[in-house]
Order: C-alpha cells, then sequence, then structure tokens
C-alpha cells in the first residue's frame, strides 16, 4: 500500500479518488465498447483502469512505479485487468509484438515524460486501425514541479497532430467535460484546467 501525495493519488476505493480524475475515466467510457482492449498508460494507482474494467472487455495499466503497481493489484484488481510495471516512453517492450488495443487512455501523464513524442509514437504503434486515443494534460502554466512540460492548447494540439488525427478537443473545468469548440472558455480564467483530446492514428 502506498500513500496519496501530490504526486499521485492512493485511494483504495475508486469513488475515494479525486472527482475530476474519476471525471476523465468517466468521460472516457462513452468510447469504450464491452468487446474493446483498452491501455490505461499511466495507470497510477489503478482506480481508473478498475473504473474502466467495469465495461471493457479487458484493460491493462502500465505504471513505472512497482510500488504503486502493487497498491493498484492490492485494491483494484479484478479478472480482466492487469496491472504491469513499464515505462510509457518504451510500450513496444512491455508487451508482445502482436498486441494490440483497441483504445489507449492516457490522463495526465504526458507532462510528466522527458520524450513525449517517442510516447506519441509509441502509442500509435500499439493503437488497432481505427482504435482511439484519448489524452489529457492540464493547461499552460500549472506550475507543478513534478511536470516536465507544460502545453497550451495550440503546443498540445501540435505535438498530437504529428503521430494523430484529432477528432476533438475538449475542454475540463474540476468535473465539467465540454466541446472546446462549441463553448468559448479561457483556459486561464480557472486556476484548474484540462484539455482532453480525442484521437485516431494516422
Amino acid at each position: 500500500m502506498i500513500f496519496s501525495s501530490p504526486e499521485r493519488q492512493a485511494p483504495t476505493k475508486v469513488l475515494e479518488a479525486e472527482p475530476s480524475h474519476l471525471a476523465r475515466y468517466s468521460f472516457a467510457l462513452q468510447f469504450i465498447k464491452s468487446t474493446d482492449e483498452v491501455l490505461d498508460a499511466p495507470c497510477g494507482s489503478g482506480y481508473g483502469s478498475n473504473l474502466i474494467g467495469a465495461k471493457a472487455k479487458h484493460i491493462t495499466g502500465i505504471d513505472i512505479d512497482s510500488a504503486t503497481i502493487q497498491h493498484a493489484k492490492e485494491f483494484f484488481n479484478s479478472e480482466n485487468i492487469e496491472f504491469v510495471v513499464g515505462n510509457i516512453e518504451n510500450i513496444s517492450t512491455s508487451f508482445p509484438k502482436a498486441s494490440k488495443f483497441d483504445v489507449v487512455v492516457s490522463f495526465e501523464g504526458i507532462e510528466h515524460l522527458k520524450d513525449r513524442e517517442k510516447f506519441l509514437l509509441e502509442v500509435r504503434k500499439k493503437l488497432k486501425p481505427g482504435g482511439h486515443f484519448i489524452v489529457s494534460t492540464p493547461r499552460k502554466p500549472h506550475g507543478s514541479q513534478y511536470h516536465t512540460v507544460e502545453f497550451s492548447l495550440e503546443e498540445f494540439r501540435d505535438i498530437l497532430s504529428k503521430n494523430f488525427v484529432i477528432e476533438k478537443m475538449f475542454g475540463q473545468i474540476y468535473t465539467d467535460i465540454f466541446d472546446i469548440e462549441s463553448r468559448k472558455e479561457n483556459p486561464h480564467s480557472y486556476k484548474r484546467f484540462n484539455f482532453i483530446a480525442l484521437c485516431k492514428p494516422k
């Protein structure tokens, strides 16, 4: 068991997790079918993987921290969930070459990485044709000491567009998630504002 910190949450029940985090996973459910194989990268302590596992055929959660994965196995395991220790910048090394996913979710992970472009290329390789990549990041500036980079909306679109077609971009204010094009909000009007992109591989 691990304990929650400013860097990562460690609830022991799904509904104990931060509501804004749960909102992103709940949002993703509308794009997931009961026949889907899903990858949660990074999965953190596993509560989001467990939430998605209630609908998906199978979900794999991957995180670089072994103690966090042990926590996930202890509190959020299920018959259709697998938790593995691995670096999401090298997803291919954690799974057989034949492994492909219908959906990859990555919430609040890309801003922690050193090689964001390698991660995105790895995701594209591991998505089935027609699959979906659902990825979120806090808007710049956020100011977390744990971030290696932060993105404006334009920067987020630019880095995703190298490997993906962005089908729709969403904004998130606490638990409220909305189409960013149809509802004009200034991200800098809020203390916390997140971007969520729904993508498919090029």
